[in-house]
């Protein structure tokens, strides 16, 4: 027949395994926790880089084809201007000569 002494330390020494257990479990839940975490971190700040590589192509794919667009409205701009100015030339070398047979 045990004592009630050896029934306590019995106890105890099973109420410190259990806790050594607990403290060994919660350190490894912490630490699973970590890890997950860190991959969800690595994983969203990849998900977020892919994302603004495919804003900024999208981004210069627009700018491209605004700088395209404002590009040929100067061309016709231009075009429209020398035509015009090739139109006066006549009229210009015809007053540039009046001008000239005036003062001789």
């Amino acid at each position: 027949m045990t004592s009630i002494m050896e029934r306590i330390a019995e106890a105890e020494t099973r109420a410190d395994a259990i806790l050594e257990e607990a403290n060994r479990t919660a350190r490894e839940c912490v630490a699973n926790a970590r890890t997950e975490a860190d991959e969800a971190i690595a994983a969203a700040a990849e998900s977020e880089r892919a994302h603004t590589a495919e804003m900024l192509k999208s981004a210069q794919i627009d700018g491209e084809a605004i700088a395209a667009e404002v590009t040929q409205k100067a061309r016709a701009e231009t075009e429209k201007l020398i035509e015009k100015a090739e139109r006066n030339v006549p009229e210009a070398v015809a007053y540039l000569m009046e001008r000239i047979e005036a003062t001789v």
